[in-house]
């Protein structure tokens, strides 16, 4: 099927790379990651022995291999790339040259721009100093680090395989390594930690240097071996009251340090928000490529949600480097695929997009999805929560205030 003229594309897009593997699955942990198998049975393995165990080259081969099917059947020409993000599993595991061959093949298929953002999603197990220099070498210039704790005893409660210094010294290094924009990630809200506890790991963090914050309270996903245990009433749990302190006191704290809270769970230094986070906030379009990989484009008979094989063995197989262009991956039945119309796309937007500081435009939203928003079900909603508090409106545009970010998930059910 050769590549179909249509409308200009979007003046930007972002690619999401993922890499499935990592050295043990994190019981709150809902992502595709699939653990290497130990060598010695009930001994998790170490970094070098993992590495040693992955299919480095074969996976980028497959990666670049959907790359060329996927991108021969997107409408030309193909919009300009902003984003790059490597996401997993723990991409730090895989080979840095692997992963700089995956960018130079985006390099020769798309028009990349100079203000590239390319993110390695790290753990602090699988990184060191000539690591960091190696990713920099292949055109990485951000990092991403999972600390999650900077406490034993929350370390140990999360199944983190690092110490407290260990998730310190990392973000340390790739301030040292020279990685130009570093991001941290930290868990609040866990068992037996009180606010204060919350506050002192943020500003042990924030004193690496770090550019950026993810804070995110602990969420009790169904599908991982923490909703196992909730679901049998075996997993303990803070009081909503201390997680809601712990919020204000990290958004306080972070505040203090010169941190904008741009997003519930985000904080960033002016100039430092993660750009390929708030692209999917605000709903564009992006490329997912990899095993387990999610993506959702604009082709000519509609916008399609796509969700790639979720076995890397299935996934390595169809993408066979130098097989027969046989399928067309949007079509085929090896990925998931949903038809979004223009009120998915619609909700979707809402939902997302009032996560941020800046909250939504509707007209703007019309415009994008071709469908309504000021429907008399969400006018009535939009008057009760301005009303309530809730929800207030800034020009033209909709946000919740910060006082109720906490309220948000609420909120957003009312106006779906």
């Amino acid at each position: 099927m050769e590549a179909q003229e249509t409308e200009p594309p979007q003046q930007s897009f972002g690619v999401y790379v993922h890499f499935p593997w990592c050295l043990k699955k994190c019981p709150y942990c809902d992502f595709l990651s699939i653990a290497v198998p130990e060598t010695t049975p009930g001994v998790t393995p170490n970094a070098a022995q993992a590495r040693a165990r992955l299919p480095h080259a074969t996976y980028a081969d497959a990666v670049l291999e959907e790359l060329g099917r996927r991108t021969r059947r997107l409408p030309h020409p193909l919009p300009q790339v902003d984003t790059v993000f490597f996401g997993g599993g723990t991409p730090s595991l895989w080979e840095p040259s692997e992963l700089g061959r995956v960018l130079a093949g985006l390099r020769s298929v798309f028009s990349l721009t100079s203000d590239l953002e390319v993110t390695v999603e790290c753990n602090p197990t699988s990184v060191d100093e000539r690591h960091f220099e190696r990713l920099l070498a292949a055109g990485v210039n951000r990092v991403s680090i999972g600390v999650q704790a900077v406490e034993q005893e929350r370390l140990s409660f999360l199944g983190r395989l690092h110490d407290p210094e260990g998730g310190l010294a990392a973000l340390r290094t790739a301030r040292r390594a020279g990685v130009p924009r570093v991001s941290g990630d930290l868990i609040f809200g866990v068992y037996r930690q009180a606010p204060q506890d919350a506050v002192r790991d943020v500003r042990q963090v924030v004193e690496t240097g770090v550019d950026h914050l993810s804070a995110y309270a602990l969420t009790i996903e169904e599908n991982t071996r923490f909703g196992a245990l909730h679901r049998t009433g075996h997993l303990p749990l803070l009081e909503d009251e201390l997680v809601a302190q712990s919020f204000e006191a990290v958004a306080s704290a972070l505040a203090d340090a010169g941190f904008e809270h741009y997003e519930v769970s985000n904080y960033a230094r002016p100039g430092e928000r993660s750009r390929h986070n708030v692209g999917y906030w605000r709903g564009r379009d992006y490329l997912g490529l990899g095993t387990g990989a999610v993506g959702t484009v604009t082709l000519p008979g509609g916008r399609l949600r796509y969700k790639n094989l979720l076995s890397p063995e299935r996934y390595l197989a169809a993408y066979r480097a130098g097989s027969e262009d046989t399928f067309d991956p949007f079509a085929a039945h090896l990925t998931e695929r949903e038809a979004l119309d223009g009120e998915t796309s619609l909700k979707e937007a809402v939902m997302l997009g009032l996560r941020m500081r800046e909250g939504i435009a509707p007209g703007e939203l019309e415009a994008a999805t071709g469908a309504a928003f000021w429907t008399r079900d969400r006018s009535r909603a939009v008057e009760r929560l301005t009303g309530n508090g809730l929800l207030e409106r800034r020009g033209t545009r909709l946000a919740i205030p910060d006082a109720h970010w906490l309220l948000a998930d609420g909120i957003v059910r009312d106006l779906l």
